[in-house]
């Protein structure tokens, strides 16, 4: 699963890193070091003229939902349902995104209790998690409200040491196919197949598990 994220790239890095055309006036964030859910985050998604970096809130509220509180229990999107359960099915065939990160936290059950781990790329690159995006509002004269799913799969390889989840971390050129609205059902699912990129994890500060906590320190090894 994916609880917990951080993403403090700056705008020049996300440009860099996601070939972005535009970054929306609510895109322009302050950095996070312990994003949670029903917190705003930063999404990319492909517009005809381009990518475009913009706001919306962490756990997707599908369109039928009676009111925005369910979104704090749909922050993660298991890929074996993505495409039959009713929250993400549509979302999945026509709003996907990718969602930027300098990496994620997870929860390691050791003999000591649980420790926290940042996870992040070796090289320090940034992350893109496969994302699914929806929108929702209460009445026809209430504002929309976007927000987003991370795509988790079983953990893969040495993954397996930290959780049975993970989130899926695409390459650059799976990136693509995933925010390409022309793709076909069996090129999405390749692309979230593949191996994403090569990760490491250090142990960090307890005060992650708070989420009013949110400074540099958090990311440092512990």
């Amino acid at each position: 699963m994916c609880g917990r994220y951080a993403n403090f790239l700056t705008e020049q890095e996300l440009v860099d890193a996601f070939a972005i055309a535009t970054i929306a006036d609510d895109a322009r964030l302050a950095p996070t070091y312990n994003l949670a859910p029903t917190d705003m985050g930063i999404i990319v998604r492909q517009r005809p003229d381009g990518r475009v970096a913009e706001a919306a809130r962490w756990g997707l509220v599908p369109t039928w939902a009676k009111d925005p509180s369910i979104g704090s229990k749909m922050f993660n999107a298991r890929v074996e349902t993505i495409a039959e359960k009713s929250a993400f099915r549509n979302a999945f065939t026509k709003r996907r995104c990718i969602v930027p990160a300098n990496g994620y936290f997870e929860w390691q059950v050791t003999e000591h209790g649980k420790v926290p781990q940042f996870i992040h790329t070796v090289d320090g690159s940034p992350l893109a998690f496969a994302g699914l995006v929806e929108v929702w509002r209460q009445g026809k004269d209430d504002p929309w409200l976007v927000s987003y799913s991370i795509v988790t799969c079983a953990a893969r390889g040495d993954m397996e040491q930290l959780h049975d989840r993970e989130p899926i971390a695409l390459t650059p050129e799976d990136a693509d196919v995933w925010l390409d609205p022309e793709s076909s059902q069996e090129d999405l699912f390749a692309a979230l197949a593949e191996p994403g990129p090569q990760l490491e994890w250090h142990p960090v500060d307890k005060r992650v598990g708070n989420v009013r906590n949110n400074d540099p320190d958090l990311v440092e090894p512990a």
